[in-house]
Order: structure tokens, then C-alpha cells, then sequence
């Protein structure tokens, strides 16, 4: 996938704003950006976790000054983590604390990357319009990988609701 041509592309049929754009399109952290953006740290509030099949599953809404600007699914396959502390500590950080995944990342000092899947738009049902304190009805998304020693370590799918809120 060519990120900005498909980011292009999205912009003609849903006009997308220019940090919109950054956050769609970013291999980078988005706890970060949304620290830039916000000027205040970003904090994490999770909705639901499980782990299923040696899988953690979060649902989480990424806040700044309480303010929820993203929704976010992400899926640990924890068998892909081969050094066994490595695995504990990043199971034992997704289970017992709100840490954002790129602030872990950086915690543990691991060099990876991100691999954008699919870029698009989201439907909002009500929940996540409450969730998300937000009344549009689409808003941006999309799903990456973040990988690890050529594995995947994390699959992770981010609603972005900033608009009206810079």
C-alpha cells in the first residue's frame, strides 16, 4: 500500500482534516502526535480486555485533558514474543495498568515498525458516539501491525474523533 495515495484517495470522498491525515497515515506513535497536538500527556482508558488462545484482546479510548480522541482495538498475539521475560512484562503492562501501546513500546526499548493494513472510514454507532463524546456519524480509521523480530506483535485498529476538538 502507497499510504499518502490511499490517504489522497480518502480525502476525495470524506475531506479529511490535515492532522487526520498525519494520524492516518503515521508509522510512528500516535500517543505521541496526540501529545504535540494536545500539549498535555495522553492517557489510556480501557473499555475491555481479554485473553483468548494465548491472545490479549483491548478495547481502549485514548484520552488528553480527559478529552477522548481515539478508539482503539488491538490484538497481542503473546506467542510471537519468543524471550520469555520480554512476554511477561509486556503481558503484565497490557493487564495491569492504562499504559498506551506506544509508551510500552518505548518502555521496553523495542525497535519496530508499523505496517498500515487499511486506511478508511468508520461507521459510528451510538455507543462509540458516547464513548467518544462525539455526534459525527464517520469519522477516520485505520489498521496496522506493529512488527517485532519480523513477527507481528500487535494487530491494532484506531477510530480517530478529533475533529471539533483541536
Amino acid at each position: 500500500m502507497i499510504v499518502y495515495k490511499e490517504i489522497a484517495k480518502l480525502n476525495r470522498i470524506f475531506p479529511l482534516l490535515n492532522e487526520e491525515k498525519i494520524l492516518l497515515g503515521t508509522d510512528g506513535s500516535i500517543t505521541n502526535i496526540l501529545e504535540i497536538l494536545f500539549e498535555d500527556a495522553c492517557s489510556v482508558e480501557t473499555i475491555k480486555q481479554v485473553i483468548l488462545n494465548n491472545t490479549n484482546y483491548r478495547e481502549v479510548v485514548l484520552k488528553v485533558n480527559e478529552i477522548p480522541l481515539v478508539y482503539a482495538i488491538s490484538k497481542t498475539p503473546f506467542k510471537n514474543i519468543e524471550e520469555e521475560n520480554l512476554r511477561e512484562e509486556i503481558k503484565k503492562d497490557l493487564l495491569s495498568a492504562d499504559i498506551p501501546i506506544g509508551k510500552i513500546i518505548r518502555k521496553h526499548n523495542l525497535e519496530t515498525r508499523r505496517e498500515i493494513i487499511k486506511i478508511g472510514i468508520a461507521e459510528i454507532n451510538s455507543d462509540l458516539k458516547k464513548i467518544l463524546k462525539t455526534s459525527h456519524n464517520r469519522l477516520p480509521k485505520r489498521t496496522y501491525n506493529i512488527i517485532y523480530k519480523n513477527k507481528i506483535l500487535m494487530e491494532i485498529t484506531e477510530v480517530f474523533a478529533i475533529r471539533g476538538k483541536l
